[in-house]
């Protein structure tokens, strides 16, 4: 008995001592995420204090700042830099549940110091939220351009005479890269067309709200963006540029910018340095309200209930399912529910209705054969494989 009292106040004594010497540790709670972060600040005038405050306070920031970056990932932060630096980051501080200064030194005339800090989710959640942050979840934006471009008098726009190849203009170049830069996906309209009888709308320079959206289905692209670019003789570029919801041919968002084109020392044009600095600027303001409009789109799911028929082998239709898995945007799910001889019916989760889903899959460049379709009075899709 004595023995066994012996262990126990020496174990409980060995607790306190961990306590006692690791209070912090001791008191944190998990419910958020840890990150290191090392802060420095010069020592103006001896005054260590003073130094160790303002190092501390770089390191808390610097550790918010990390956090974001793992969070929101490349894409998130360029599509959302201006409102993070400007509404998130100063007014982020709240959300650093606790800190530990885990080592501090003097290096010359600088004070350095590490500090382990526990992020709330919630919190951090919450500001994003009211920040108006989105970020996609699922497959990326695909996007298609439709940009004319006027220099000397003359205009050229692809969709004119899409039967011949042609090459992307610098400026429908330019937002293809920037665009891509986001994480979108543009469109590659140089793999041809895939479906043929294109209308006189489609041809035309200036191009309806209709036949926007012809062309963006007839890539199965999720967005258009349609703009008109000009060269103009004092030394500017001007683009405007508006974006369509193929969907729905809803006008996402509009907007247009002048860049000058700068001389370099020998007084010859920059006009590529031109050309990506309006890109850039355009991208910078239509990215993140296109990223918002999908996101809202995409938040109304359905559960679709699909029977196909026709189908030649229990291979064709897992060849099926995996297009629309792996094709398909806006497929979150496909489940089977019921096999007999002449048809198999499938769940699909899917963020739109029935229509949009049928579009998605009609138009689709990729899909494995042809079939033919109709909507019961239930709403119910019946697809049958030609």
């Amino acid at each position: 008995m004595e023995n066994r009292y012996s262990l126990i106040c020496g174990l409980l004594i060995l607790l306190f001592f961990v306590f006692l010497l690791n209070p912090a540790k001791a008191s944190e709670k998990k419910t958020g995420d840890e990150i290191l972060a090392i802060g420095s600040s010069k020592i103006i005038n001896n005054n260590l204090a003073q130094a160790k405050e303002k190092a501390l306070s770089q390191a808390l920031r610097k550790g918010i700042e990390d956090y974001l970056v793992r969070r929101l990932g490349k894409e998130g932060m360029v599509n959302n830099f201006q409102r993070i630096v400007n509404e998130v980051i100063p007014n982020a501080k709240e959300a650093i549940e606790n800190f530990c200064i885990l080592s501090e030194d003097q290096t010359g005339s600088n004070y350095i110091i590490l500090v382990r800090l526990g992020i709330n989710k919630k919190v951090i959640n919450n500001k994003l939220k009211r920040a108006g942050l989105v970020i996609i979840r699922g497959p990326a934006i695909k996007v298609l351009f439709l940009i004319s471009e006027k220099k000397d008098e003359e205009t050229v726009y692809w969709w004119k005479d899409p039967e011949l190849p042609s090459a992307m203009r610098p400026i429908e170049l330019a937002l293809y890269n920037s665009f891509q830069g986001r994480g979108f996906i543009p469109v590659n309209r140089q793999t041809g067309i895939t479906q043929v009888g294109l209308s006189a709308d489609q041809r035309s320079f200036e191009l309806t709200k209709e036949a926007i959206v012809k062309w963006g289905r007839l890539f199965s692209a999720d967005v258009v963006l349609c703009g008109k670019a000009e060269f103009i003789q004092d030394g500017e570029i001007s683009l405007t540029l508006k974006a369509l919801d193929v969907s729905t041919g809803r006008l996402i968002c509009q907007g247009m910018h002048i860049e000058p084109i700068q001389k370099d020392a020998q007084g010859n044009r920059q006009t590529p340095e031109a050309i990506k600095m309006l890109a850039k600027h355009l991208t910078a303001r239509q990215a993140p309200i296109i990223i918002r409009s999908t996101a809202s789109q995409l938040e109304k799911t359905h559960i679709l209930e699909v029977t196909i028929t026709g189908l030649k082998s229990y291979k064709q239709f897992m060849d099926f399912r995996n297009f629309l898995i792996k094709n398909v945007a806006g497929v979150k799910s496909v489940k089977q529910t019921r096999a007999r001889k002449d048809s198999i019916s499938i769940q699909v989760k899917f963020e739109g209705a029935e229509k949009k889903f049928i579009e998605k899959i009609l138009n689709h460049e990729n899909l494995p054969f042809l079939l033919d379709y109709r909507l019961t009075e239930e709403k119910n899709i019946l697809i049958e494989v030609k």
